[in-house]
């Protein structure tokens, strides 16, 4: 679709990104228009002809959004005073303009561009305002000419603007000497869209230029699936043979090639993307800094009186391991701490936050975690608000950076991050370049559970290391004894598991022997018992490892549905593929939203859809309720949510659940493993149900990891070669 018109007013323009927002005042319209896209300039006297779609944005309602856009200029005498006059071109005002207009005629602009010259004999013209005009009109019509070019072989305006602006005037030569250039030159930009740009562009595929891009995006892409951050040389090859060719020749002349330009790190035989290789030098080399740095000493006897107070203050008594780990944590700038369910994380935790602002008062404390609902967790144990890590450091969507880094520190004291078992190496990575004002970090985990679905296994190699002060809770408080949850969680997490009978000794543990074809139906039926007793759905989750399969993610999403929510008249109904969604449903969030603040995992409540009638609404909406944040999605976002109902158990990380089921099956076996099924237990606040068959329980039990994650933190620590803390950031 096209319209023209004048851009009426600007209301949003980054001079980084060129994103614009404004209205437009279209001649194809009765009203104004609200627009948006990317434009590098613009004029509000100048008439545009726009190319693009509406949309609905869920937050700024229906506009135009721009896919391409050229300068209209009236074919008159008129039409080209205005655009001469215009911001583009400085210092040119509607009398020289004029001028030029009655000297050359209506072909002026042709005139110029072809030769400057014509230019000279103009009253009031100067050398410096004729090159000026002369290059804005080449500037201009090379800047269409590469617009037109980029849409014809598949890259979006956005994308365009960001290539043209990283190559300014050797745009076209750069991207036909190399295409594949573009992904390590400018964020954001992958290898498939690239690769389908080389290839209209007549890049064949064995061009030496391909296999090269290839080999780095095989490299990284199995970094990414398998948690790595690096690969064995013989299992690249082996990845490289069956996707592209058995060619060694051409492996190793990539290799070297990729090598050579710093896109990978090789040490002997373990290859690293750069990217990952140099988070992991920082990681070190951060870490080391907080080991070394001369500590913050302590009067002795106002420490042990503002324990004292917290224990008046509270109504509790610490015992002497708490004590231990209070202390360890104010004589070390970098503590872990670690420990299994029921062991006081929470408590102590607590303790050394208040104890921090007892003795340091005005310090600035921020609690972090990398998912929302471990924020809100962590939040509940102070009166300071907690975030996550991506909002902590203000993570730019459109330019894909964080605002926060060594050159744009963070300004807190204390640092708490909770669930690290979830930060990846990238992550962490970029939280420490920002940390040059802080002077304490305490992390806080579990290297039983899942690691961080990103490359990387910080927790654990750091602990590994056993160069950094660890304190592991171990005690299991009387309170916590009588849990049969607790209990079996300790026994799977050391090993101890040797009987069934556990789930007869306990109240709040339940395993069903059960086949997969009837896992929905009981699943259905203890959730419909919870529902009838009060329980609300929030309370409850199932969770499971798979999303396909009669026992699977969607097909107990299905069948949850119908008995927490079914049809009704007064419910609206939307299908989007194979999912029907119902005011009334679970929604689960799966992507990030920060302008929403809502998170990846994030639970919610589905309140309304809007279904499209062409007049009150232009397009299908649901509008979902996560715990008093209400965010709108339009069709566009329809893929950014699904139901909730069951879920798995990678997303159920950093919640807890009052209620929690279990389905343990042979048919999960790919999926079954120690860590997953400690995860989903330690979920559990009150009750769980553990259905399904006991063979594939043992069996999970005994898998320690389904794929082994090649890291190095822990080896690198011990290098005595020193590496420079910038060696690896701008």
């Amino acid at each position: 679709m096209k319209l023209h018109g004048k851009i009426k007013q600007v209301r949003f323009f980054s001079e980084e990104s060129y994103f614009i927002v404004g209205v437009i005042e279209a001649s194809e319209m009765e009203k104004d228009v609200l627009f948006s896209g990317y434009m590098k300039h613009f004029d509000v006297d100048l008439e545009y002809c726009f190319s693009g779609e509406f949309y609905t944005h869920p937050k700024y309602g229906k506009q135009f959004k721009i896919e391409n856009y050229q300068v209209i200029i009236d074919d008159n005498r008129q039409g080209l005073i205005n655009y001469l006059s215009s911001s583009l071109f400085n210092g040119v005002g509607q009398v020289l303009a004029s001028q030029i207009a009655d000297h050359l005629g209506d072909q002026a602009l042709e005139l110029i561009k072809d030769n400057k010259e014509v230019l000279n004999n103009i009253k009031g013209m100067t050398f410096e305002k004729r090159d000026m005009i002369y290059q804005v009109l080449s500037d201009n019509q090379n800047q269409q000419d590469l617009l037109q070019f980029f849409m014809a072989h598949h890259i979006t305006l956005k994308m365009a603007l960001k290539i043209m602006d990283r190559y300014q005037e050797e745009t076209k030569d750069k991207v036909e000497q190399d295409p594949y250039q573009i992904i390590n030159d400018i964020d954001g930009i992958g290898f498939k869209t690239i690769d389908k740009f080389a290839l209209s562009l007549g890049v064949e595929y064995s061009d030496m230029r391909r296999i090269k891009a290839v080999l780095l995006f095989l490299l990284k892409n199995s970094c990414q699936q398998t948690g790595s951050t690096y690969l064995k040389q013989d299992a690249l090859f082996a990845i490289f043979s069956k996707e592209v060719q058995n060619d060694e020749l051409k492996f190793m002349q990539a290799l070297q090639l990729l090598k050579e330009d710093s896109s990978i790190m090789m040490e002997e035989t373990n290859i690293y993307p750069s990217s990952l290789y140099e988070a992991e030098t920082i990681i070190i080399n951060r870490i080391k800094r907080f080991m070394n740095q001369s500590q913050e000493e302590y009067d002795f006897e106002d420490v042990e009186e503002a324990i004292f107070d917290l224990q008046e203050d509270w109504n509790i008594t610490y015992d002497e391991h708490q004590i231990d780990a209070m202390y360890a944590f104010l004589e070390n700038d970098i503590m872990i701490l670690t420990g299994g369910p029921g062991t006081g994380k929470t408590t102590i935790v607590k303790a050394m936050i208040a104890l921090y602002q007892k003795i340091q008062p005005g310090k600035q404390i921020a609690l972090i975690a990398p998912t929302g609902r471990a924020s809100k967790r962590l939040s509940d144990l102070s009166d300071i608000p907690a975030s996550t890590i991506h909002r902590l450091l203000k993570w730019n969507l459109e330019e894909q950076v964080f605002s926060h880094d060594q050159a744009h520190p963070i300004e807190y004291d204390l640092v708490v991050i909770d669930e690290f078992s979830m930060v990846d190496t990238l992550l962490f990575s970029h939280l420490l370049k920002a940390t040059d004002y802080v002077t304490k970090i305490l992390l806080i985990g579990d290297q039983d559970q899942l690691p961080s679905i990103a490359p990387g296994n910080v927790l654990k190699d750091l602990i590994a290391t056993k160069l950094i002060e660890t304190v592991e809770l171990t005690h299991i408080f009387r309170q916590n004894k009588q849990s049969g949850i607790i209990q079996l969680a300790h026994q799977i997490r050391n090993n101890q598991f040797q009987s069934f009978s556990i789930f007869d000794d306990y109240q709040d543990i339940n395993f069903y022997d059960c086949l997969s074809v009837n896992i929905c139906d009981l699943t259905a039926k203890i959730i419909n018992k919870a529902i009838n007793e009060g329980y609300d759905l929030y309370d409850f989750q199932v969770l499971a490892p798979m999303y396909v399969g009669v026992a699977g993610i969607d097909a107990i999403n299905e069948t949850l549905q119908e008995v927490v929510n079914p049809a009704h008249i007064s419910k609206k109904e939307i299908k989007v593929y194979h999912r029907i969604f119902r005011e009334g449903d679970k929604i689960l969030q799966l992507k990030n939203r920060l302008e929403d603040n809502v998170f990846n995992g994030d639970i919610g409540i589905l309140l309304e859809i809007q279904k499209k009638d062409g007049f009150e609404y232009l397009e299908d909406k649901m509008i979902v309720d996560y715990e008093g944040t209400i965010v709108e999605y339009s069709n566009n976002d329809f893929n950014s949510i699904t139901h909730a109902y069951c879920i798995s158990i990678h997303k159920a990380q950093g919640s807890e659940f009052k209620i929690v089921v279990l389905p343990v099956l042979l048919e999960y076996r790919g999926m079954l493993q120690k860590k997953l099924v400690y995860t989903a237990i330690t979920r559990t606040k009150q009750a769980l149900f553990i259905l399904g068959d006991k063979t594939a329980f043992i069996q999970a039990l005994k898998t320690e990891d389904i794929i082994n994650r090649n890291t190095s933190l822990k080896e690198k620590f011990y290098v005595n070669k020193e590496i420079s803390l910038y060696d690896f950031e701008e």
